[in-house]
C-alpha cells in the first residue's frame, strides 16, 4: 500500500472509532431532548414569574392563552406577579402553521433572569385537525391544552431553580 492509502485507510478509521463513540444510537436520538421532569418537594412559590409579554396571536386567543396560563400556573402552585416581583420573565410566542388536514399550533416561552439573561427556552407544539383559517382552530379546548402544557414546563423548569429547591432533610 502506497503513502497515500495508507493515509486514506488511517483517515477511514478514525472515523469510524468517532461514529463509534456516540451513545444513544443515531444523532438524531442522541440529540433528542430529555422532557424535564418537576423536583418532587420543590417551592415553586420562591421563584416567582411574570409573563411580561405574548406575541404572535391574535387579540382574543392571546388574552384567552394568557387567562388560562396564569390559572394552570397558580394550579400548580408557581407564583405569579408583575415584573418588579418576579425573578424570573417570560417572554411568551404563540404560532400557527396551516397544514393538510388541520394546522399545527405552537407555543415558546423564552425566560430570563433579573440580569435579562435569557436562561432558558421552553417549547412544544401540537397537531390540530380541522379546516379553515389555523386561528380559527384554536378553541378553548385547544387553548387550555396549550396552557396547561405550558404551564407544566414552566412548573419543572421552575422545579430545578435554586430558588425553588426543597428544604434539606
Amino acid at each position: 500500500m502506497d503513502k497515500f492509502g495508507a493515509g486514506l485507510a488511517l483517515v477511514a478509521a478514525a472515523l469510524s472509532l468517532g461514529a463509534c463513540a456516540q451513545t444513544g444510537g443515531s444523532p438524531e436520538t442522541a440529540l433528542a431532548p430529555t422532557p424535564m421532569v418537576k423536583r418532587e418537594g420543590a417551592n415553586l412559590a420562591a421563584a416567582p414569574v411574570a409573563l411580561v409579554t405574548l406575541q404572535g396571536a391574535p387579540d382574543g386567543p392571546g388574552r384567552d392563552f394568557k387567562a388560562a396560563l396564569q390559572k394552570d400556573l397558580a394550579d400548580r402552585g408557581v407564583a405569579t406577579g408583575d415584573a418588579k416581583a418576579a425573578r424570573y420573565w417570560l417572554r411568551g410566542y404563540l404560532s400557527v402553521r396551516s397544514g393538510e388536514g388541520g394546522a399545527d399550533m405552537a407555543y415558546v416561552f423564552d425566560v430570563y433572569d433579573r440580569s435579562r439573561v435569557r436562561t432558558a427556552r421552553l417549547d412544544a407544539s401540537f397537531a390540530v385537525k380541522g379546516e379553515g383559517d389555523a386561528w380559527s382552530l384554536m378553541n378553548s379546548a385547544t387553548i387550555d391544552g396549550l396552557a396547561a402544557q405550558g404551564a407544566d414546563d414552566i412548573a419543572a423548569w421552575l422545579s430545578q431553580t435554586p430558588e425553588a429547591a426543597p428544604p434539606s432533610p
